[in-house]
C-alpha cells in the first residue's frame, strides 16, 4: 500500500522559500510550532536544514498589535500600543538622527535613513519577541535629505522624501546600495515627515509645512491636500498604514520645531483623525522620527530564519570569490 505524501506549504522569505508542516496549532501565535524542511535560495545556492521553530507572542500592549517607532535623538526602537500609545523599549539601534522607519514585507527588514548632507540608508532586524534590534549600514543616498519619509509600493519599490534643500523631491532607493534616484520635485515647499502607500496607488504624506495630510502622485510628485491636521506636527514625525487604517506620530518637546508628541489614527481617504494618546511620560526628546507596522510574530520568525540563510549565502559568496 502506497503511503500518501504529506503536502508541504511554502512561505516566501528573504532570498528563498521555507517549506514547513505544522506540528501543533493554536488560535494565537504563541505556542505555534513549525517543523522546517528546506530553504531554497537563488539558483546555485541550496541550504538544507531541519529545525523546529516556536514563535512567540507579541507584547500585549493594551490588547493591540503594536507599531514600532524610532526616537530620533537616541536611536531607540519602541513598540507603541495602538490602543493607548503606551510604549515598551525594544532596544537601541546604535543609529541616531534617523528621519524615517518602514518595514519591507519583501525581505523582512526595517529600513530608515539619516538626514542632512550625507544621508545613509540603514537596514534593521527586529527580534520576533520585540526585545532587540540590530542595524547594518547599506550605503549613502547621494542626495541631500531633510526630515525623511519612506514607503514601499506593492511591487517592492521604495519611495522616499525629502531630497533637496528647500523644495522637496520624491525619489526611489536601491535597497542593495542605498543610491537614490530622483523622480521629480514638488511645486513648492513641503516637509514630509511620514509616508504611506494607499490602495488606490497614491502616496500619503504627513506634511509639517502645511500641517496637513497630502496625496502624492508617485509618478510625478504632484500634491493635493487631503485634510488639515489639528495637532502641531513639529520638526519630526512618522506614519504607518495597517489594515486600511492610518497612524501618525507628531514631534517631541525638544525639537527645533516642537510637536504635540502624540499618536493619532486617521482615515486614509478623508484625513479624519482621532487622538489615541500622548508620550508625555515616556518620550521627552525630539520625538519619534519614524513609525512602522509590526508584522505578525510568525512572519518575523520566518524572516529571522531567512536572514540566517541569507547570511550563510553571503559568506559562501565571499569565500568563492576569494578562492
Amino acid at each position: 500500500m502506497r503511503r500518501k505524501k504529506k503536502r508541504l506549504t511554502s512561505y516566501i522569505i528573504p532570498r528563498g522559500i521555507w517549506y514547513y508542516r505544522p506540528v501543533a496549532r493554536s488560535q494565537s501565535y504563541a505556542g505555534r510550532r513549525m517543523e522546517g524542511i528546506k530553504v531554497l535560495g537563488r539558483p546555485g545556492f541550496v541550504f538544507k536544514c531541519l529545525f523546529v521553530v516556536t514563535t512567540v507572542a507579541l507584547p500585549a500592549m493594551g490588547g493591540s498589535a503594536p507599531l514600532i517607532g524610532v526616537e530620533e535623538n537616541t536611536g531607540n526602537f519602541y513598540a507603541i500600543s495602538t490602543t493607548d500609545a503606551s510604549v515598551d523599549l525594544i532596544g537601541n539601534s546604535g543609529v541616531t538622527g534617523l528621519g524615517t522607519l518602514e518595514f519591507n514585507p519583501f525581505d523582512g527588514f526595517f529600513y530608515g535613513f539619516t538626514t542632512g548632507s550625507s544621508p545613509v540608508l540603514y537596514r534593521f532586524s527586529v527580534a520576533p519577541a520585540l526585545d532587540g534590534v540590530t542595524s547594518e549600514a547599506v550605503g549613502p543616498l547621494g542626495v541631500f535629505a531633510f526630515e525623511g519619509a519612506l514607503a514601499f509600493a506593492p511591487d517592492g519599490t521604495a519611495y522616499a522624501l525629502n531630497a533637496g534643500i528647500t523644495v522637496p523631491a520624491l525619489f526611489t532607493i536601491d535597497l542593495d546600495t542605498g543610491e537614490a534616484s530622483v523622480i521629480n520635485s514638488m511645486a513648492r515647499r513641503h516637509d514630509i515627515a511620514g509616508l504611506g502607500w494607499r490602495s488606490d496607488g497614491m502616496l500619503i504624506g504627513l506634511d509639517s509645512t502645511d500641517n496637513a495630510l497630502l496625496a502624492i502622485n508617485p509618478l510625478t510628485a504632484a500634491v493635493t491636500t487631503i485634510n488639515g491636521i489639528a495637532p502641531t506636527i513639529g520638526g519630526v514625525g512618522g506614519m504607518a498604514l495597517l489594515d486600511g487604517v492610518g497612524y501618525f506620530v507628531t514631534g517631541g518637546p525638544l525639537g527645533v520645531n516642537p510637536g504635540s508628541n502624540e499618536l493619532y489614527s486617521f482615515d486614509v481617504l478623508n484625513g479624519t483623525h482621532l487622538l489615541i494618546g500622548d508620550f508625555a511620560n515616556s518620550i521627552g526628546g525630539t520625538g519619534f522620527s519614524g513609525l512602522s507596522i509590526v508584522p505578525e510574530p510568525a512572519t518575523l520568525g520566518l524572516f529571522a530564519l531567512g536572514a540566517a540563510a541569507l547570511l550563510l549565502r553571503r559568506r559562501r559568496r565571499v569565500h568563492s570569490v576569494r578562492n
